[in-house]
């Protein structure tokens, strides 16, 4: 089990094998996307609604919390923040189906179309939520979350790194950290695909589906409407 009283991050670049993971980063990327949509005014750009930077800012809490409670972490504390990270994804893909649809619509009448800086701002906002949403649900899903990769709780992993299936590129005994799970949400985003880590399980192949889905989705329709509304 893991002692997360302390915040702060690991000093070293490659990790004790053993060593309890941190949740700095984490807490870091979850302010990183929920400040954008607090603080970017409503008129420079185009969602999400404000229940997601809400949703946002409660699994923030929960987190924060587990983090800064002395000794191990509580067993009921995973099915919580699964739960909730689970949440934030529904949150993040309502918002991107929002945005679809209001630029697929036609403005009603004596309403101005979204600009294209509306369109860009909430469509960045949308991506960036998505690859930190969905890279927090990986870091807890993968092998029992980042207390049960230490003990070892699930016969298989969910995500095959290289380090992991190559000898010689890390310690013996590593385990990917929140930063990993990370780069693969984001190379799932840009790619559409996975890239030099493979989804060995069925629910993490479903998620990383729908997460290729819902990028997809946005970048397609938001670059169409833009190209169509600038100036040729």
């Amino acid at each position: 089990m893991i002692d997360n009283a302390s915040l702060e991050p690991h000093d070293s670049g490659m990790p004790s094998a053993q060593a309890p993971e941190s949740y700095f980063w984490p807490l870091v990327a979850l302010v990183l996307v929920i400040l954008p949509q607090v603080l970017v005014p409503g008129r420079m750009r185009e969602g999400p609604p404000l229940i997601v930077p809400v949703i946002e800012a409660a699994a923030f809490l929960v987190l924060l919390a587990v983090a800064a409670k002395p000794g191990p972490v509580p067993r009921a504390a995973r099915p919580l923040i699964l739960s909730l990270f689970a949440v934030l994804v529904l949150a993040n893909s309502a918002a991107a189906a929002r945005l679809v649809v209001v630029v697929l619509r036609s403005p009603p009448e004596g309403q101005a179309p979204p600009s294209v800086t509306q369109l860009l701002v909430g469509a960045g906002i949308v991506l960036a939520t998505n690859i930190v949403t969905f890279g927090l649900l990986y870091w807890q899903l993968h092998s029992g979350g980042p207390s049960g990769r230490l003990v070892h709780s699930e016969s298989y992993p969910d995500f095959q790194f290289p380090q992991t299936g190559t000898a010689g590129l890390a310690p013996p005994g590593w385990q990917p950290r929140f930063q990993d799970h990370l780069y693969v949400a984001y190379t799932n985003v840009v790619a559409f695909s996975p890239t030099d880590t493979l989804p060995l399980t069925h629910r993490v192949k479903g998620l990383m589906a729908i997460q290729s889905m819902i990028s997809l989705a946005v970048l397609v329709v938001v670059s169409s409407r833009v190209i169509n509304i600038l100036p040729s």
